[in-house]
């Protein structure tokens, strides 16, 4: 029997630390597991989130008024055959990338460090260094949360674009993913990984929490770069604060509130809009409801 939990603080689930609590939460171990959630969510008339390592979301101080189902828990495992890996959705990326760099196979290994699970990173087609999800993802399998029903996806039909595809926003529920990846050295993989997982730490605040990059990358040009050239660095609203470390993050300094953070986003891209007449999009994922509205040109 699937225990569906009530009232369940998020912010203990969220690499922001921020967030108010879930109506109904639930961390299936199986398939079945979440055949039987979003059976709940559907007889209850409840939305639904799918929740992994909380890593690109912004939870409302308010909190969801639906179901959170938490896949990052215990519906992780990954296996082999040669070349190619099969991954349940609840899976840390990092793990996979470490794991296939380890066995020598190649055309992961630039993810390394990114913090999302495989599931999170199919939705976003996560992405860095030039290389996306997209590029060795074959399949995925997903249950179709409107009829129940489980279905594979080739990857082909999955219409990747750059930090989205054709599972974003649709209420379906990736299961798990299957990979395929080329022959590689293991110790040029293995260094690689080393080299992009220090980068990281070098230039992002990876010690301080926060959702990881909020803007995605605007045409010819990087949302950092467009943030610094404003004076942005170091600027607060209550104590949310874009990184000096790196000015495409924001950081919860404290117990910030996802207000602070919310109208903070939209300072920035005010301040953005001004100067270079590019309005930048939102990377986060919000969810629950907000009273600041993000900025519109």
């Amino acid at each position: 029997m699937l225990k569906i939990a009530e009232n369940v603080r998020l912010a203990d689930k969220t690499s922001y630390r921020i967030g108010g609590p879930a109506r109904y939460y639930v961390e299936p171990r199986s398939e079945s597991g979440i055949v039987e959630a979003c059976r709940f969510a559907a007889d209850n008339g409840l939305p639904l989130f799918v929740l992994g390592n909380g890593s690109n979301v912004l939870i409302s101080d308010a909190g969801f008024a639906g179901l959170v189902v938490n896949l990052s828990k215990y519906f992780s495992a990954l296996s082999w055959d040669k070349t190619t890996a099969f991954v349940l959705s609840g899976t840390p990326l990092d793990d996979l990338a470490g794991e296939a760099a380890e066995r020598g196979c190649a055309g992961i290994e630039c993810l390394s460090g990114i913090p999302g699970t495989v599931g999170g990173a199919v939705v976003m087609n996560a992405g860095a260094f030039d290389a996306d999800v997209s590029k060795t993802l074959r399949s995925v399998r997903v249950l179709k949360a409107s009829a129940l029903m489980i279905e594979t996806i080739p990857v082909k039909d999955l219409n990747f674009g750059y930090r989205t595809s054709a599972l974003k926003g649709g209420g379906d529920v990736v299961l798990s993913a299957t990979f395929d990846f080329t022959s590689g050295d293991a110790a040029q993989l293995k260094s690689l990984r080393d080299d992009i997982i220090a980068k990281r730490r070098a230039k992002q605040p990876v010690d301080s929490p926060s959702c990881g990059s909020v803007f995605k990358r605007p045409p010819d040009g990087f949302a950092g770069t467009l943030v610094e050239s404003c004076g942005l660095k170091g600027f607060r609203i209550g104590l949310a604060e874009v990184s000096e470390k790196h000015a495409n993050f924001i950081i919860n300094t404290g117990s910030a509130k996802a207000e602070d953070v919310r109208a903070l986003i939209r300072h920035v891209q005010q301040a953005v809009f001004e100067k270079h007449g590019v309005l930048l999009e939102p990377e986060v994922i919000f969810l629950g409801e907000f009273r600041e509205p993000l900025y519109k040109s």
